[in-house]
């Protein structure tokens, strides 16, 4: 006999059906999915996985991503930084056309640098910090200054 052909768990009668998986609670089943994802990616495996649905909070604190997030328009390139007022109140903001300095940030003394997709404006660059959010706005430079180089054959 082939194992294929047991057909076990599929088409299965509830007479044949093992009593194990009869007795099947979903909470325990969610509950055990959820400690081993933790065994396997860490504590903070559901910041990982942002689309699980409705998941139990875990026991412990989750520590809060302190990426900037870059979000690019026809027009601007934005970031936003979760940061306290008291962080917001100390961050200092520079940049040149193709990168972003983030001074004091994540901790004070600390410097996070940005390479931004595209050129950006020397001026015209905001900043505001609202709900827990610090977000910067910069406009886009379209550099339009092209050089065409003719390719000499030395033959």
């Amino acid at each position: 006999m082939f194992p294929w052909n047991k057909k076990f768990p599929f088409n299965q009668t509830d007479a044949q059906m093992p009593d194990a998986f009869k007795n099947m609670n979903p909470k325990n089943v969610e509950d055990y999915i959820q400690n081993i994802m933790g065994n396997v990616f860490g504590e903070g495996f559901q910041t990982q996985f942002p689309y699980q649905g409705n998941v139990a909070p875990s026991k412990t604190p989750q520590t809060v991503s302190r990426k900037p997030e870059l979000f690019e328009t026809n027009d601007h390139i934005f970031v936003k930084i979760s940061a306290t007022e008291e962080q917001a109140s100390n961050i200092r903001i520079q940049h040149n056309s193709n990168q972003l300095f983030i001074m004091n940030y994540p901790e004070n003394g600390g410097q996070e640098k940005i390479i931004l997709p595209s050129l950006v404006r020397r001026k015209g660059t905001r900043a505001s910090y609202k709900n827990g959010v610090l977000e910067i706005r910069m406009q886009k430079n379209e550099d339009l200054q092209m050089s065409e180089i003719d390719v000499v054959s030395e033959n």
